[in-house]
């Protein structure tokens, strides 16, 4: 817990001055943007209009974070030296979790696990092609891998526990329109396959197709549901069947969906959240996580994660695990 402390007081009281620098040049940055569309309709605005009306009718016409990320993955995917951050970046070098033994017994590691480890994920993702179709319908290509690394275990030799592997194929369409009365600003279509790339009984994986709405009610706030279709396996014929199906009542603890969202407080500020639950009366599981980013400079946040529920990672995905984990985000989701 020392460790976490540490972190903590190094990543808030060294990097504050540069991240209060960083925070005023973003809001001058705006508030230039701000003056110019102001300037603009005075210049064009009747005898009648207030200057309320004028600066309402600036921040109507701004676009939301959300819509400002779909734009600037349009410039870097014409940049041949650029790959687009997918879901967040991020690292996690103080991490208590609280460790089963159970999957590893008979294996090298044996009960030698230590909770303390390091969580990290890099999540990165390829604009295919644009306007398939018809305008706003994108091809993209993804790939997230998530690993918790035994990296002060030197008892087993620092070990990666656990890594899952996601590569997916998603269509993408961002234009606007309304379900329900709710204005969706992107829709995603995706198969889906996780894994964690290992063999006999450690191992562990599922194909999905998901279904994904994604809404921004305010330009700093973005939550979205995902929806998810297993494609079936057959039932292994024995114990250590590498045909067969690893988990087979992986939908009883992980669910048929899931819903998340974002809100920025201020400049690379934010707090975020996801939940997700089996939806079964009887054995009703789930899980949820929490997400704190701060500014330490310009391109990289503070963050504090915890998470409680099933599923964290495929090896865990039935036993209940909690984790409090502090690091380092390099991308973010808006």
């Amino acid at each position: 817990m020392k460790a976490f402390v540490l972190l903590l007081s190094a990543m808030l009281g060294v990097n504050s001055a540069s991240a209060k620098t960083n925070s005023a040049e973003s809001a001058s940055t705006k508030l230039k943007g701000a003056d110019k569309c102001l300037i603009n309709a005075l210049e064009q605005a009747t005898p009648e209009q207030t200057v309320g009306e004028l600066r309402q009718s600036c921040a109507d016409k701004a676009p939301t974070l959300f819509k400002q990320r779909v734009e600037l993955e349009k410039q870097a995917s014409k940049n041949p030296f650029a790959i687009i951050p997918h879901k967040p970046n991020f690292v996690l070098p103080a991490s208590v979790t609280s460790i089963n033994q159970e999957p590893y017994i008979g294996t090298p590691v044996g009960s030698k696990l230590d909770n303390v480890e390091i969580k990290f994920q890099v999540s990165l993702k390829y604009l295919f092609t644009q306007d398939l179709i018809f305008k706003d319908l994108d091809l993209q290509f993804a790939f997230t891998t998530t690993s918790w690394w035994q990296a002060y275990n030197s008892d087993i030799s620092a070990p990666f526990r656990e890594t899952n592997y996601e590569p997916e194929v998603i269509l993408n369409y961002h234009h606007a329109w309304s379900l329900l009365g709710l204005p969706v600003e992107q829709t995603t279509l995706s198969f889906n396959h996780q894994s964690n790339g290992q063999t006999g009984q450690l191992s562990r994986s599922w194909n999905r197709v998901i279904l994904g709405f994604a809404f921004a009610p305010a330009d700093n706030v973005l939550w979205g549901i995902r929806t998810w279709y297993r494609l079936p396996e057959n039932d292994k014929k024995t114990a250590l069947d590498p045909a067969g199906d690893d988990n087979p009542d992986i939908e009883k603890y992980m669910g048929y969906g899931e819903i998340g969202g974002l809100w920025s407080i201020s400049d690379k500020n934010s707090l975020e959240f996801m939940l997700r639950n089996n939806l079964r009366s009887d054995n009703n599981r789930g899980a949820i996580q929490l997400g704190w980013s701060f500014p330490i400079n310009d391109r990289i946040q503070g963050y504090i994660e915890y998470f409680n529920g099933y599923g964290e990672s495929l090896i865990y995905y039935n036993h209940h695990a909690h984790r409090l984990g502090i690091g380092f985000k390099l991308t973010n989701w808006l």
